[in-house]
């Protein structure tokens, strides 16, 4: 079964909130200050974690259809 995508706008959301605690639980160094200066100065690493976000958002669209097919 296919599940759909998320939006381009779901998986930037994502994102975001994945930097913001990878940087509260300094994964990154502590002088990375915002995502546009990570994006900007790591395209891989912004790219790997759309990359991470855009499945938790398919895994969870993926639980949660399956939940109401229960």
């Amino acid at each position: 079964m296919q599940y759909p995508a998320p939006s381009p706008a779901e998986i930037e959301a994502a994102t975001r909130v994945l930097f913001d605690e990878a940087r509260f639980y300094r994964w990154f160094p502590i002088t990375t200050e915002s995502y546009e200066i990570f994006a900007e100065s790591d395209r891989v690493g912004a790219a790997e974690l759309r990359g991470i976000a855009e499945r938790m958002l398919m895994a969870a669209s993926s639980a949660k259809l399956q939940a109401r097919l229960r």
